[in-house]
């Protein structure tokens, strides 16, 4: 789709260099490729009286350069480069009021050729068609920025990567992870096989932004345990969380609730045990944990699967789930 667009950009990019006064042009274009003749197409273009020429053919795309071009009374013929591929076209005009155009370039082994009908059909304010391109522009850079902002607050570091956004969206996301929210957000994440989600994982943002995992984790969890933030610690620090857990859910029931501060984080961390939640704190083993005996003490660990039922049926009638 791309080196299609440059073709159709090489014929009528003249409208980007709108200025007073212009030419009303009715254009019909048509294109072969590897055999297909696709459908034609109908446009109008208001070009500038200044930009009717082999020159300004170029002039709106800054990734194709023209080179050799002759010239010859109502005639001229140029070479064209692009990223894409190579050719080579030639303009001819019939008079003032109309032109016939082919250019043909190939790439990847494939050939396209495009033909281009002009014909004149009066005089325009060809600085309409400037402003009308200039806001077009200004709402896709407009656009962009928002969905680069958007990834860069989401932590998509591949898609950053993707739509060539700024280098300062790079930082604003590496400042974003290595703060509890962010750590929180990315942590959990899985791999899936599809690469654009993948590179959102830990240790792909990490390597994305040069920082170590394990060290990150170890300081926001340390900042976590001084605050006592129960949701980071819950969601991202499985060592300090069943720390907390053996001291302040295991062995509580109806009558001896866990206190205030931690029926929540008790309550998490018993439903994560239960389904047995890889990425979170908890752990099938760390059911029993969690709830203890009636008496406050841990039994001798079961068997693996035991535990895990065993611990089951105790959380659900703690919690009352």
């Amino acid at each position: 789709m791309r080196f299609i667009a440059v073709l159709a950009v090489l014929i009528a990019s003249q409208a980007a260099w709108a200025a007073e006064p212009g030419n009303l042009w009715q254009v019909e274009s048509s294109m072969e490729m590897s055999g297909m003749k696709m459908p034609g197409q109908s446009h109008q273009a208001c070009v500038p009286v200044s930009a009717e020429g082999p020159e300004a053919l170029a002039g709106g795309d800054s990734e194709c350069t023209m080179s050799n071009i002759r010239r010859s009374p109502g005639k001229f013929s140029y070479d064209v480069r692009c990223p894409q591929g190579s050719g080579s076209g030639e303009m001819t005009y019939q008079g003032k009021d109309s032109y016939t155009s082919t250019m043909t370039m190939t790439s990847d082994g494939q050939t396209m050729k495009m033909v281009t009908q002009g014909r004149r059909l009066g005089a325009c304010d060809a600085s309409v068609v400037k402003r009308q391109i200039d806001a077009a522009q200004a709402q896709a850079a407009t656009g962009k920025a928002q969905m680069c902002a958007s990834m860069a607050d989401t932590l998509m570091p591949g898609n950053l990567e993707n739509y060539q956004c700024e280098p300062r969206y790079k930082q604003e996301l590496c400042r974003k992870f290595e703060t509890k929210e962010g750590f929180a957000l990315v942590a959990p994440r899985q791999p899936t096989g599809q690469a654009a989600l993948d590179s959102s994982t830990l240790p792909e943002v990490a390597r994305f932004c040069g920082v170590d995992a394990n060290g990150l984790r170890a300081r926001l969890c340390g900042d976590a345990s001084r605050s006592e933030d129960l949701d980071f610690l819950g969601s991202s620090c499985p060592d300090q969380a069943r720390v907390i857990a053996r001291r302040e859910c295991a062995g509580r029931g109806f009558t001896t609730p866990p206190s205030p501060q931690y029926r929540d984080f008790c309550g998490t961390y018993a439903r994560a045990a239960l389904q047995g939640d890889s990425s979170g704190s908890a752990s099938g083993n760390d059911a029993d944990a969690a709830a203890g005996d009636s008496a406050g003490s841990a039994p001798a660990a079961p068997p693996a699967g035991e535990a895990v039922r065993e611990g089951a049926k105790r959380l659900k009638g703690m919690l009352g789930f």
